[in-house]
């Protein structure tokens, strides 16, 4: 009666003790595969870029097929022969697509428009990518270099002490000027005079071309000072002389545009300069322009192309401080296009800018792999300056740069003679260097370290034990109401986060976001408790009898012995028997037949109903999978 009872229990609702210790032993295993989870995720995003990146070069050359995208633009077909030349099939198909809208010894937008600077210097770039650069091509871009208009120049001679020297220009007769103590200059001639407060000796528009050689009768410096005409900015030439008491030191303005019909043309000028750079030319004389009038011409993003060409620390400032958001650089309206030229000059730098764009990139990628809509022009240039591909050499080719023990450094690292033309370096800012530049730690920089919990205050360097080398101060970071929560600003929440409300970014658009609760986690508890429930449907009846094994174990004890001993009384005290409730007895007639005494019968304990042997069958299956 009782097992029925039981049974009848079990079949009503006493499932869900059952249930919860199904959940309590999920609960358990939960940790192991939740942690199992999180490592195969951080192992799945490392390859994600991989994948991506792949994936995008895939659309690339789909969207190239066999005639290197079928376009008029010449600046695209450059483009991506630039991306796409370690595939030797589609880089011949994108040579000969280049080379047909060649014009002569130039190109132009296209095959059909007048040639143009920038036009011609993407074409010569993306040729000596491959060892392919036309030699007449170079001529023509150095065919148009201009005497640099609109630049004040100054000749500046320096001294520990008072000094008088001799200024000779070109072979004619020198002339005497005089520095005092306070610095100040005395003396005049037709193609100098002191400006500046006297602190410097201006020249003549007309001597612009002229010599000039100096001559001091104590140790002296000598270096050439510009500024844009009606501008208080200065600039101070990268090279300065120095001699002796007698020697001599030979000064000459060298400032040179690149023309297009009269007027200089800042951005041929300064495609032309990157392209000269890497062809192994000279390009000092074009660095004073482009200085001194990247102010007025920030939409051509300058400061990325004077780092590439000269490597100095403003110029790397100017360029990070430009990004937006932390995550791409926009000046002229095209995205992907300016925050590609960012990235080309930031190729060899490993810092949180680069990065953080990388990322940004991924994350606004097309599903199909490219950018932008599948523009070929967009895809190619943002493949190439962020993640570029070694070009196959055809022919007798050029060899490998560092493979050779030599370095590939920006080509304002290294002096003309030592540029090796014979080697090739696959970043399109560098040229092969015979010697190591020399480098600077951030202390010999005269800057500091910040701590992870600090910021600069100004501009960031790049030095030999660090990128972050700060010329200015350090200062606590300040987090934003997002970051304050150990939450995380981006764009846009990934599929496993939640975007939190009511948090601040600090840059516009940004959303704060944090990882789902639960995640795998709930995932892994509910299949495992369907995986539980449906063993209980399939072996129900050998859990009913299990389950009356143990609940007829609770109630009877274990022994047959211990059903048998009444309860123990409360420490000290003396067991009583629990009297009947009284009954009211109606009288009877009396009898004279004795009463016989109740005798008490010790109860039976049920004995526990054997299990088949099915049960146990399941239960070493149900221990292997627990295993």
């Amino acid at each position: 009666m009782k097992r029925e009872m039981l049974e009848g229990g079990l079949r009503k609702g006493n499932l869900v003790p059952l249930l919860s210790l199904i959940l309590v032993f999920s609960l358990l295993i939960i940790p192991v595969f939740a942690q199992d989870g999180e490592n195969g995720d951080e192992d799945i995003g490392k390859g994600v870029s991989e994948d991506e990146i792949d994936k995008a070069y895939s659309c690339l050359k789909s969207q190239l097929s066999e005639n290197c995208g079928d376009t008029k633009s010449t600046e695209q077909t450059a483009l991506s022969l630039l991306a796409i030349a370690y595939d030797s099939g589609k880089q011949s198909d994108c040579k000969t697509s280049l080379n047909s809208k060649k014009s002569g010894s130039c190109w132009g937008t296209t095959s059909s428009a007048n040639c143009d600077l920038k036009s011609t210097s993407l074409a010569v770039l993306a040729l000596d990518n491959i060892n392919s650069a036309p030699n007449d091509a170079i001529e023509w871009i150095l065919s148009k270099e201009k005497l640099s208009p609109d630049l004040d120049w100054f000749l500046e001679i320096d001294a520990d002490e008072a000094t008088s020297c001799d200024i000779q220009v070109n072979e004619g007769s020198a002339k005497t000027f005089q520095m005092n103590e306070d610095k100040k200059m005395s003396g005049s001639t037709t193609c100098l005079s002191p400006a500046e407060s006297n602190y410097y000796l201006k020249i003549s528009d007309s001597c612009l071309d002229d010599e000039f050689k100096i001559s001091c009768d104590k140790d002296f410096k000598t270096t050439l000072i510009y500024k844009k005409s009606g501008s208080s900015v200065y600039y101070i030439s990268s090279q300065t002389h120095s001699s002796s008491s007698g020697g001599t030191t030979n000064e000459q303005v060298n400032a040179y545009c690149f023309a297009k019909s009269s007027s200089c043309d800042y951005e041929g000028s300064l495609w032309a300069s990157l392209a000269l750079a890497r062809t192994g030319e000279e390009i000092s004389p074009y660095i004073p322009y482009l200085t001194s009038m990247s102010d007025e011409n920030k939409e051509y993003l300058p400061s990325a192309f004077l780092y590439m060409l000269t490597n100095e620390d403003d110029y790397y400032s100017d360029l990070t401080n430009q990004q937006k958001q932390g995550k791409y650089w926009e000046e002229t309206g095209k995205k992907f296009y300016d925050t590609s030229i960012a990235l080309l000059a930031l190729q060899n730098v490993n810092i949180e800018e680069v990065t953080n764009t990388k990322d940004y990139l991924l994350e606004i990628q097309d599903n199909s792999g490219c950018w932008n809509s599948n523009n070929i022009r967009d895809t190619a240039f943002v493949l190439y300056s962020a993640w570029p591909k070694s070009p196959v050499i055809s022919g007798d080719g050029r060899s490998d740069c560092e493979s050779f023990n030599h370095y590939c450094v920006s080509s304002g690292e290294c002096l003309t003679e030592d540029t090796l033309d014979d080697f090739y370096c696959l970043h399109l800012s560098d040229v092969c260097c015979k010697t190591r530049p020399a480098e600077q730690t951030c202390a010999e920089k005269q800057g500091i370290i910040c701590s992870s919990t600090q910021e600069c205050s100004g501009a960031d360097s790049i030095a030999s034990d660090t990128n972050y080398c700060c010329l200015a101060s350090c200062i606590e970071i300040k987090k934003n109401e997002c970051e304050n929560q150990g939450y995380s600003c981006k764009t846009s929440c990934s599929s496993d986060e939640v975007e939190k409300t009511g948090y601040n970014c600090d840059y516009v658009g940004d959303v704060c976001c944090d990882k789902e609760e639960g995640g795998w986690g709930i995932i892994i508890l509910l299949i495992i408790l369907i995986i539980l429930v449906i063993l209980a449907i399939i072996f129900r009846n050998q859990l009913k009898i299990w389950w009356f094994r143990i609940k007829s174990k609770l109630r009877f004890g274990k022994g047959p012995s211990e059903s048998l001993q009444p309860p123990m009384p409360p420490m000290g005290g003396v067991p009583q028997l629990q009297r009947p409730m009284p009954r009211h007895i109606i009288p009877r007639r009396p009898t004279h037949r004795p009463r016989r005494a109740l005798s008490r019968r010790p109860l039976k304990t049920p004995k526990t109903p054997k299990a088949p042997d099915a049960f146990e069958d399941t239960m070493d299956k149900l221990r292997k999978m627990s295993k």
